[in-house]
């Protein structure tokens, strides 16, 4: 397993909807280049989930988000990991879930990355920190 990935996160501003209100939102960096995808947002406040972050998730419907569906809907053909605490070690899995109201399907594997467990959970905490700090949900 490689353990030379390093997971930090980004503010980004972004457009959603209306294009007079500009939002702004967190992208997460592995190895200090930001994870984008293209038709997929920034996450807000309320679409962090720090606590399954760290976490080895179980179920697909547990997967957090890491990029989210211009829908607006949360986990609406959003971008997900799947999360696998290891030892000393975090994997994940990307993969990408089916929006209900476009026509998408399920592709998994999207990259997989290794992190150190201690690096990980700072970055996670600090970002929860970062949220709890401007009165977001976590």
């Amino acid at each position: 397993m490689n353990t030379n990935n390093k997971l930090g996160w980004i503010k980004k501003q972004f457009i959603e909807h209306n294009p007079d209100e500009i939002k702004e939102g967190y992208v997460f960096t592995i190895d200090d280049k930001p994870l984008e995808f293209s038709n997929f947002q920034p996450l807000e406040d309320f679409d962090v989930n720090c606590f399954a972050l760290l976490h080895t998730t179980h179920d697909y419907e547990e997967f957090p988000p890491v990029a989210c569906c211009t829908c607006g809907c949360i986990y609406c053909d959003s971008v997900r990991v799947f999360v696998e605490f290891i030892d000393n070690k975090v994997l994940w899995t990307l993969c990408h879930s089916r929006c209900e109201t476009k026509e998408s399907t399920m592709v998994s594997n999207l990259g997989k990355y290794t992190f150190l467990k201690e690096q990980y959970c700072q970055v996670i905490n600090s970002l929860s920190d970062e949220i709890e700090k401007r009165g977001g949900a976590n």
